[in-house]
């Protein structure tokens, strides 16, 4: 498994992102945001490194690009 596939429960994201547990799946509901959707295991959310990572990086560049303007 690639670090890219390796996941994280939704309280260490959270915790990473500096939002509250409880935003994750309010980011869910919006698609426009495009936020990694959840895999579930034995009943329990989690994400991927990866996936998070790559939505870090769009919303660095998305708040770069808004800042210039």
């Amino acid at each position: 498994m690639s670090d890219y596939d390796e996941v994280d429960p939704d309280s260490k994201v959270a915790k990473q992102l500096g939002v509250h547990v409880k935003s994750l799946p309010r980011w869910d509901r919006r698609p426009e945001l495009n936020f990694p959707k959840p895999v579930w295991i034995n009943g329990r959310k989690y994400r991927r490194r990866g996936e998070i990572r790559d939505f870090l990086r769009r919303a660095a560049v998305a708040h770069a690009s808004k800042s210039t303007a």
